[in-house]
């Protein structure tokens, strides 16, 4: 099953094959923060094209994967990755939410985030997890905010360690 939706002025759509990496370089590249923790704080703060080939083959071969790109008109600001269902919890799991660092993360994730849980709460689920990494204090804050709750920390498969959160949907 796909995921597809209209969420304001945000277009959002499985990536398909004519989405190049280069379409997705800046949105990456504008949050080094997020990079240098991803990669284990290696030092890396910019993607290159292979990275990236890297991202999105990691976040669509898997059973269950999704990679959604988060567009306004024909530019992509963002993507989204999900498991629905993830293996281990039964439930989704939001993998990735970034956003390009140019614009209001808020502006963008809020809206889009809010549309992808009732998607998900229609389709019948009852809650949704995330894993923000533990280094990312100000992700886990935003999660929190956006009324997701600890559960626990944990390596991810990438052996980052991370906060498992989780959220009841509302039909």
């Amino acid at each position: 099953m796909g995921f597809g939706f209209d969420v304001g002025s945000y277009a959002v759509r499985e990536v398909e094959g004519s989405d190049g990496p280069e379409d997705f370089l800046a949105v990456f590249n504008s949050n080094p923060e997020f990079l240098d923790a991803s990669t284990l704080h290696t030092g890396v703060t910019a993607f290159t094209t292979e990275d990236f080939e890297k991202f999105l083959w990691h976040n669509t071969v898997m059973e269950n994967s999704h990679c959604l790109a988060i567009r306004v008109a024909e530019q992509i600001v963002g993507v989204v990755t999900l498991l629905v269902p993830h293996p281990r919890e039964g439930q989704p799991w939001v993998g990735s939410l970034i956003v390009d660092g140019e614009l209001e993360h808020e502006r963008v994730a809020n809206q889009v985030l809010a549309e992808l849980e009732r998607i998900l709460a229609a389709q019948g689920w009852t809650h949704v997890f995330v894993g923000p990494m533990v280094s990312m204090v100000e992700s886990i804050g935003w999660w929190r905010s956006f009324g997701y709750l600890p559960v626990e920390r944990r390596l991810d498969n990438d052996k980052r360690e991370v906060e498992v959160h989780r959220k009841l949907l509302r039909c």
